[in-house]
């Protein structure tokens, strides 16, 4: 049952903060695959500069909404199936 509360809570959390989350994955990225460009400067740049950055961001952005929508429905069916399988009142 814990575990659940653990998804559901990493879930809810994670979901305000996806878009900052997808901007950093963009920056991080690019710097992975060489793709520098104007970004060389120390101080990291999460904004988006081309369309195609953009496009980028709302990909990482969608894959952060299907993790926690994951996070959050796999979290309620673990505490759903632990309350009709273990019930708390039932004892151990």
């Amino acid at each position: 049952m814990t575990l659940g509360l653990v998804f559901i809570g990493i879930g809810l959390v994670w979901l305000p903060f996806r878009k900052w989350i997808a901007r950093r994955q963009r920056w991080i990225t690019s710097q992975m695959l060489g793709r520098k460009g104007e970004h060389a400067e120390p101080e990291p740049h999460y904004e988006a500069d081309t369309e195609a950055d953009e496009e980028r961001v709302r990909g990482f952005e969608m894959i952060g909404v299907f993790f926690c929508s994951v996070l959050i429905v796999g979290g309620l069916l673990i505490v759903v199936l632990t309350f009709i399988f273990r019930p708390p009142w039932a004892g151990q």
